[in-house]
């Protein structure tokens, strides 16, 4: 697991927000039967959320960009979140 975190993203952060990055890395980790380690744009949301800031997040298809909506919920399950997504207009563009 370690070549694979970002570690110098990781050493940028202060103590509680490097606390809940390695955090999502090993819970992610472990779930997915060592196959994924969260990258840096999904620890970038995933904190901003944990912190209470918005973030916006702008990926292709097969990023990741689910990951950065379960991480938040997995490390904190009593805080709520909202989602907004173009899921119509996508459904639309892609037929």
């Amino acid at each position: 697991i370690q070549e694979r975190l970002p570690n110098k993203y990781i050493e940028t952060l202060s103590d509680k927000d490097r606390t809940d990055a390695l955090r999502a890395c090993l819970l992610v980790y472990i779930l997915t039967a060592t196959t994924i380690v969260p990258r840096q744009f999904q620890l970038e949301a995933t904190l901003a959320t944990l912190n209470g800031h918005d973030s916006v997040i702008t990926a292709g298809t097969g990023c990741g960009k689910t990951l950065c909506l379960i991480i938040p919920m997995l490390l904190r399950p009593d805080t709520i979140s909202m989602t907004i997504s173009p899921l119509k207009r996508l459904q639309n563009t892609q037929v």
